[in-house]
């Protein structure tokens, strides 16, 4: 079975927002619908960690929240 490493996700994120810009995510959640339905749960879950990323690299920051 493949694991997908915290940095392999966040790379993968990192790759799709420069490609994709602001439609990222639905590419994602479209890459996650078409894996189900061909019954590859794995991949699901594994774009599905991706998404997660990408909703995290994306997402508004508020004014006083400090950078990691």
């Amino acid at each position: 079975m493949l694991h997908l490493h915290d940095i392999d996700a966040w790379h993968a994120a990192l790759g799709m927002v420069q490609h994709y810009g602001p439609h990222a995510l639905q590419r994602a959640l479209a890459h996650i619908d078409g894996l189900r339905k061909s019954g590859d749960e794995i991949g699901a879950t594994t774009w599905a960690l991706i998404a997660e990323a990408i909703m995290e690299l994306t997402r508004d920051r508020r004014h006083d929240e400090p950078l990691n």
